[in-house]
């Protein structure tokens, strides 16, 4: 059985050091058990076009964009603002962080050609709609993938729910939604029934694992993170010993992490330690100001330097997830920060570490001291035992059903295409002189237009959307171009960030928004004619292109 796993890795923009670590973790525990595992390159959905080694001229684009929005209202206005503020934060670190950006990125690069088997191709959720990439099993594999973000509701292939997936096994392994609260209703009902179709479901936090079985029949038992799978000695085997010696590690993600940059400065100064301070934010000198604490901050970091900076620590300050995990794993001395969210105080109250997590209050001389271990590597021992008991249990079953021969009905899926709905608008044509799409006008009626870049036209019936039954017919046209008659309609839609075109074979083709690399092989649709239906399942919108030849006489 060909498996295939899917999760954030290497498109983590931040370049967080647990995205690559946690899935080489889950690579190297199945094939320790004798599976075949490849990881699919997946790029997601809400990734775009961000440059993972200079991300710059990413970020201060839309800097720009922000400052161009238009704002009209006070909540507005806020909104703004609070952008604003994150991307010019992000613009100016990254602008000054240049170098050791690339530098981290490129170590980061060595470690998966080094230890991670990626597919030859990068898929997204798009190319899923159109192109199986030609495994048995699939794995959706933990950290926050199960969080709804913009535009998407969520990530389609985190979920397993793009048309490439169907038929095949599906499992998920320690899944997180974050610290995200509990769905929309409508997230809800779309979630769920993407989990309906996952034969074997487990997640990261027992309070995402009560919300699911909750809310549905599904069984979401919790299990460890995959970083947690193995011992000491195998992080060890990867770990880099700093040159440093006699050092307090800060190494915080996400917000400010104001409390445990104040108590790990106090600690460090109370020992007479220097202070190492690690993140994934991009700063050059990092947040620590006190002239009177021994200091090194550090962006160009890989994964190697990363684990070795943990397991040489005389002590370990932290507000991550993966920080913590890792800390336990090599057995320091650990304290913990505020964090947005439950999973690390559950982490902790899994181990029984619930005191290491201090306050902004607390006094750096109330901070306990050593951690016992004995206790909590037992208690590993036995969550390592569990979750190992799932995913391979998991896989046994997959591989029986596989053996057996049975087969999902996949016209249950193909009827769910069908009653997709979606928006369309109609575009004058983008293959008109500039002086005719000047002469371009749409007939009354109560539709939304607009003018496109390339000056052309294009209008929309406010709230109609079109169902993908492939019985639909299309509205009559209310473009008037004189001198020149209507053809008909080429299609082109957008599944989420991609766009595809409808041919006269009645395939459909990746394309540019143009298309003009798919001249004459366009199909076109008579005015009034049938929609075709489409075999996706998801259509963000549909366009419709007017197709022009000169008037009779």
């Amino acid at each position: 059985m060909k498996i295939a796993l899917i999760g954030i890795n290497r498109y983590a923009k931040f370049l967080n050091f647990a995205c690559d670590l946690h899935v080489y973790a889950f690579q190297e525990y199945l094939i320790q058990h004798g599976h075949d595992v490849t990881i699919l390159d997946y790029k997601p959905a809400y990734f775009y076009d961000f440059n993972m080694r200079n991300p710059t001229e990413y970020t201060e684009r839309k800097y720009r964009e922000a400052i161009l929005r238009n704002a009209t209202d006070a909540k507005q206005k806020a909104a703004r603002e609070t952008e604003l503020e994150k991307w010019a934060e992000l613009a100016v670190g990254y602008r000054s962080v240049t170098v050791e950006r690339e530098r981290r990125f490129d170590k980061f690069e060595a470690f998966i050609g080094k230890h991670l088997k990626f597919t030859a191709e990068v898929y997204d959720s798009d190319l899923l709609e159109i192109e199986d990439p030609g495994f048995d099993c699939y794995i959706c594999v933990t950290d926050v993938i199960w969080q709804p973000i913009a535009r998407h509701v969520f990530d389609r292939g985190f979920l397993l729910g793009s048309k490439a997936f169907e038929g095949k096994q599906k499992i998920s392994y320690a899944a997180s939604r974050g610290a995200t609260s509990d769905f929309t209703e409508h997230e809800a009902e779309l979630f769920f029934e993407y989990l309906s179709d996952i034969s074997d479901v487990s997640v990261r936090e027992a309070d995402f694992g009560a919300y699911i079985e909750q809310n549905s029949d599904v069984k979401a038992p919790t299990v460890m993170d995959p970083v947690m799978l193995h011992d000491k000695a195998f992080w060890q085997n990867v770990s880099e010993k700093p040159k440093l010696e006699g050092f307090v590690l800060l190494y915080y993600v996400m917000e400010q992490a104001t409390d445990t940059i104040t108590k790990a400065v106090e600690y460090a100064k109370a020992n007479d330690l220097t202070l190492v301070e690690l993140s994934d934010r991009p700063l050059k000198h990092g947040r620590v100001t006190d002239p009177d604490v021994k200091h090194i901050a550090r962006y160009d970091v890989g994964m190697e330097e990363w684990l070795g900076y943990i397991e040489h620590a005389e002590a370990v300050f932290t507000n991550s997830f993966h920080g913590c995990c890792f800390a336990v794993q090599f057995e320091k001395k650990l304290f913990v920060g505020k964090r947005n969210g439950q999973k690390v105080p559950n982490f902790l109250a899994t181990f029984g570490l619930d005191d290491r997590q201090f306050t902004g209050t607390t006094d750096v001389a109330e901070l306990p001291g050593d951690i016992d271990y004995t206790p909590v590597k037992k208690k590993l021992e036995t969550l390592q035992a569990a979750s190992g008991e799932f995913i391979l249990g998991a896989l046994d079953r997959a591989s029986a059903r596989i053996e057996r021969g049975e087969r999902t009905d996949l016209a249950v899926y193909e009827q769910k295409r069908r009653s997709l709905m979606y928006p369309a608008s109609f575009h004058s044509g983008s293959s008109l002189s500039a002086a005719d799409t000047k002469r371009v006008v749409v007939a009354t009626g109560e539709v939304s237009l607009k003018r496109t870049k390339s000056g052309a036209i294009e209008y929309s019936t406010p709230g109609m959307r079109y169902k993908n039954d492939g019985r639909t017919t299309l509205p009559s046209n209310r473009f008037v171009l004189p001198g020149k008659e209507l053809i008909g309609w080429s299609l082109r839609f957008r599944i989420d960030n991609s766009w595809f075109w409808y041919l006269d074979d009645g395939t459909i083709a990746l394309g540019t928004v143009a298309g003009k690399e798919l001249e004459g092989r366009k199909a076109i649709l008579a005015d009034g004619a049938t929609i075709p239906h489409l075999p996706v399942n998801h259509v963000s919108i549909a366009v419709f292109v007017a197709q022009w030849r000169p008037a009779s006489n």
